[in-house]
């Protein structure tokens, strides 16, 4: 190697040398010294890039190095001063697990010549500083500064067939199939998408014997081969178009030659391959980015109790996920049960009526089957619980005035006070104990929260339907201007929090499009980068104080009620990108305006009805509609402060997580959320738990882990990534609304089919209608669009149909974009009813499975006052 250091050939490289030679060239070095078949060649180093001045040219020193490496390369391969290389860019953030970098930086092949193989060492230099890598950096959240180039030099492989291969299958996640593309000459024609390649899956199952499990050969039309001066792209002969380019006994080399690679590495690999006269050889190899998690097996949805019944329902329909253990264990298990036994205290000192809640329910209040939340629909009803619960009815009026019900006056603005001690607690002067105990009193205040707003929400969940029902009945149901109308013609127009942020997401907008030079910055900067891009325009201050007043009022809002995942506050890329988007088109018709005609619909539809009815079914009818108008609003207004704990709770676990690092406990401070308590306290050497952490009936104590064990701190990081990996494989199940399939909420022999997630009898697996709860009234036909999660939010299509398995508040910026709503679970209380009604769209919610048997495109007619979903099997509406 020359003594300047610029220069090292690959067998002396190894992940180590990351920040000298790049990922590429990290990785083959490693490969090398595995004994794999990698061609020869060296590593121009970074060194020699922070040596030069990219846009002059490469200094001499730089020259001479490379020039010497490329001479001695040409005799190690016995083909003298002209060898056929391939040059690659090897940049620092390249082929890593995170980042691929994949077809962003160049590879030039079959350079031969020292001037050309200058020339093209120049080239890759330049493409670091590519429009296209600049913007992949910035997705990415790289700083530029940490990005330095190296360059690679190899023997070229002239190439008969060349390829892909992944060791595990990139679209399901399938760890025992290995998936291999292949086609005619050079494999630059497959990894840049010229030529539909064939393709070989061969099962892994058993790895002393692989096999060919599929195979399907592809019209090659193109080739790439090599030119004097390059490679081009040619028709490929007719005898090679439909033939296959590999033979079974090389894809079974391949497969084998790609286990080895995966083993040594550790993790699935995407490995580009050529072969040249019978013979092998790996071209670059790196981790496979955006793995699916491998798919779980013999998954079994039985009651975590045997004997009892488990619904996606109330609370837990804001827990789309599956959840992370701390959550499960300070939330649903501990949170809710320790709520739950207050409330019954608080209703025992306003009625003089006792029972017991733990009793009532020794299976616990909420648990999670196979990481999703569910809560209980098994009431154990002895006659000391009867007795109670009909001496609470007996003295209803109490429970009304009682403080624990007492939504303005008492439960919001307790769960206010504790928010806001927990917000501006010292961190730096904060025990461990503090931080934890902060952690459980702000969930068990949440869980408060929930319990204290049921008085009001449940009004509003009887009255509704009860309000329907009425309509339905003569002498109403001839009142009514036009049959079939339901209670969500009337229950809209009111004011809400999402039509506030909404409103004031527009005004925004409004500010923006008064600049032009504003206008553009908004529209062409990702929004990812808005607020930053905004921070350094000399015109941006007003907007950015607008956006950041919006987050300071709306960002606690939350996209699950797994505090595990950040509020909307922290990630306000869907907030810019809302913003991007009504500055490129306005509303035809903005928030506010939609509210005062909605309300004046609503107004001129009770006017009509009433004046049809004579006196005492117009005071019947006056009552019913008083009472109804008044708990409805609560719903959308209790849903917006449920979470906003959860700023200062994962302010508290970041502190947690941080400190674990340093004792050296996890890897990463997030992983704090895939720990238990008694799993921290003694990482931290902390004392035992927090009083009243029972979790179940009396004295069951602390709950474990997910898989019901406490882990030994020195396995603590293992461990976290365990339940982390277990966590994003469950994240593809899709939950049962009730477990087992055929449990009922009953009271002795009476079957309450109202509190049911899914309406019964509902979408057959071979039906063309899915069948739901009518929430919001309305009829369109519309192109689906399924949105998984906050990760898919970018793929909304304006006037689709949303299609979720739930939705909460920080979900509405969508709702301005769907022409209909329809979700697998929830019900007229839920996040996505109430919203859908202020936007004026229909909405049709508890399906059971339209999440899986919609996919995005397909044509669907959705009406909202029968509660139906028809799908047009035969029809898309996506763009050819």
């Amino acid at each position: 190697m020359p003594a300047d250091g610029f220069v090292r050939w690959l067998e002396e490289v190894d992940a180590s040398m990351l920040a000298g030679v790049g990922g590429k060239a990290a990785g083959l070095g490693e490969l090398v010294r595995a004994g794999m078949p990698v061609p020869d060649g060296f590593v121009l180093t970074t060194g020699a890039y922070a040596a030069a001045d990219p846009e002059v040219g490469l200094p001499e020193s730089v020259r001479e190095a490379v020039t010497q490496a490329y001479l001695e390369l040409g005799v190690r391969a016995g083909a003298g001063e002209n060898l056929p290389v391939a040059v690659r860019s090897s940049a620092t953030a390249e082929d890593l697990p995170e980042a691929s970098f994949a077809g962003q930086q160049d590879t030039f092949l079959h350079v031969a010549g020292t001037d050309a193989m200058l020339l093209a060492v120049r080239d890759c230099w330049a493409g670091l500083r590519s429009e296209r890598a600049l913007a992949y950096r910035a997705r990415q959240g790289l700083r530029e500064e940490d990005v330095a180039m190296a360059v690679v030099v190899q023997r070229l492989v002239p190439a008969d067939v060349a390829g892909v291969l992944f060791t595990a299958d990139p679209a399901t996640g399938e760890r025992e199939r290995t998936v291999i593309n292949a086609a005619w000459g050079l494999g630059e024609a497959v990894v840049s998408g010229l030529v539909t390649p064939d393709t070989v899956v061969v099962s892994t199952a058993d790895p002393a014997a692989p096999e060919v499990v599929e195979e399907h050969v592809a019209a090659k039309e193109v080739r790439t081969v090599p030119t004097p001066t390059g490679t081009r792209e040619e028709p490929t002969p007719a005898g090679l178009v439909d033939a296959p380019a590999l033979d079974r006994a090389t894809a079974l080399e391949l497969t084998g030659l790609g286990g080895r690679i995966a083993g040594h590495t550790g993790t699935p690999m995407d490995v580009e391959w050529a072969v040249s006269e019978g013979t092998v050889a790996v071209l670059q190899a790196r981790p496979i980015t955006s793995l699916p998690p491998a798919p779980l097996r013999d998954v079994r949805w039985e009651p975590p109790v045997p004997g009892t019944v488990w619904m996606r329902r109330q609370v837990v329909e804001h827990m789309p996920g599956p959840l992370s253990p701390l959550f499960e264990e300070l939330y649903l298990r501990r949170g809710l049960q320790q709520a739950m036994r207050e409330l019954g205290q608080e209703m025992a000192s306003a009625t003089g009526a006792t029972f017991d809640f733990d009793e009532m329910v020794p299976q616990g209040f909420g648990r999670s089957i196979n990481g999703f939340g569910y809560t209980t629909a098994s009431f154990r009803m002895g006659w000391a619980t009867l007795r109670g619960i009909a001496g609470v009815y007996a003295r209803l009026p109490r429970v009304f005035g009682s403080p624990a019900f007492d939504w303005h006056g008492a439960v919001l603005p307790r769960y206010q006070q504790v928010r806001a001690r927990w917000t501006h607690v010292d961190l730096a002067t904060a025990t461990g104990e503090d931080l934890l105990d902060g952690l459980a009193e702000l969930a068990l205040e949440d869980a408060r929260y929930w319990f204290g707003s049921a008085l009001n929400l449940g009004m509003s969940r009887l009255l509704d339907p009860t309000f329907g029902l009425a309509l339905r009945l003569p002498p109403l149901r001839s009142a009514l201007p036009e049959p079939g109308l339901g209670s969500s013609s009337f229950l809209r127009g009111f004011a809400s929090p999402a039509l506030d942020a909404q409103a004031d997401l527009e005004g925004l907008a409004a500010q923006v499009r008064e600049s032009a030079g504003l206008r553009d910055l908004v529209l062409h900067t990702e929004p990812a980068q808005l607020m930053p891009t905004l921070e350094q325009h000399p015109a941006g201050g007003a907007v950015l104080a607008g956006l950041q007043r919006h987050l300071a009022t709306y960002g606690h809002q939350i996209y699950s009620l797994d505090f595990a995942e950040p509020p909307m506050g922290e990630d306000p890329t869907l907030v810019a990108a809302t913003l991007r988007a009504l500055v490129g088109s306005a509303p035809a018709e903005g928030a506010r305006a939609r509210q005062r005609r909605m309300a004046a619909e609503r107004e001129e539809l009770l006017a009509h009805t009433r004046r049809r009815l004579g006196p005492l079914a117009r005071a019947a009818f006056d009552r019913l509609w008083r009472w109804t108008a008044h708990y409805a609003p609560y719903r959308e207004h209790v849903m917006f402060h449920l979470g906003s704990g959860w700023p200062a709770a994962r302010r508290l676990a970041a502190e947690l997580g941080r400190r674990l690092v340093e004792v050296g406990a996890l890897h990463d401070a997030g992983d704090v959320y895939f720990l238990i308590d008694a799993e921290i306290r003694s990482a931290l050497g902390l004392r035992g738990g927090i009083a009243g952490e029972q979790t179940g009936s009396r004295g069951t104590g602390v709950v474990a882990g997910p898989e019901g064990a406490v882990g030994e701190p020195a396995h603590l990081a293992g461990l976290a990534q365990e339940r982390r990996d277990l966590r994003a494989a469950r994240s593809r199940l899709t939950p049962p609304p009730i477990v087992p399939e055929r449990g009922a909420l009953k009271v002795g022999p009476f079957e309450l089919t109202a509190f049911h997630p899914t309406p019964r009898g509902s979408s057959g697996a071979d039906a063309s209608t899915l069948t739901g709860f009518a929430v919001s009234s309305g009829r369109v036909t519309a192109p689906a669009c399924v949105i998984g999660s906050t990760a898919d939010f970018h793929l909304m299509r304006p006037g689709s149909i949303l299609v979720a398995r739930t939705t909460t508040p920080a979900w509405t910026p969508l709702f301005g974009q769907a022409s209909g709503l329809v979700t697998d679970v929830g019900g007229a209380l839920a996040h996505g009813s109430i919203v859908a009604r202020e936007y004026g769209i229909p909405a049709v919610m508890g399906t059971g499975s339209a999440t899986e048997r919609i996919t995005t495109g397909t044509m669907l007619t959705m009406d909202g006052d029968a509660g139906t979903v028809r799908i047009h099997e035969e029809e898309t509406g996506v763009d050819p």
